[in-house]
């Protein structure tokens, strides 16, 4: 397996985390939304041991425009997460404002909802950037 299609699988799985603590935040069952995020954060946590233990000694991947295009889109979705908080933070606090006989609160899975969006960002960024920069071959087996 490449290191790309390593990343690729991972943003998958990330975005399949993503998707049902979403999913657990709108319909309000954060039991079952806690433990699907378990259950894809303990396949994300065995994918990365397996993957420095594999590709650190096959293959390792320690090239300028790799690290580039890691670090770029690690920032792309860190300055992401934020953005999308502080609209989340403005739309909550802004209903409070409106209707203060209502309390609303921010629903739990929402944050880890957001937290496994912005690591599938970061993973589809990368290999966004790695197709642009025509780098697919570098890691094959």
């Amino acid at each position: 397996m490449t290191f790309n299609r390593y990343i690729c699988f991972r943003a998958i799985l990330e975005s399949i985390g993503a998707i049902a603590c979403m999913l657990m935040a709108l319909i309000g069952n954060n039991l079952l939304g806690v433990i699907v995020a378990a259950i894809a954060a303990l396949l994300w946590i065995g994918g990365e041991v397996w993957g420095m233990t594999a590709f650190r000694r096959q293959n390792p991947r320690r090239d300028e425009l790799s690290d580039m295009h890691q670090g770029s889109a690690m920032q792309f979705a860190l300055v992401s997460l934020v953005g999308i908080l502080v609209i989340v933070g403005f739309i909550y606090t802004t209903l409070n404002l409106i209707d203060r006989s209502i309390v609303h609160i921010i629903p739990p899975m929402l944050l880890p909802a957001l937290a496994m969006c912005a690591l599938a960002i970061s993973d589809i960024r990368y290999l966004w950037l790695e197709h642009d920069a025509g780098t697919e071959g570098d890691d094959e087996d």
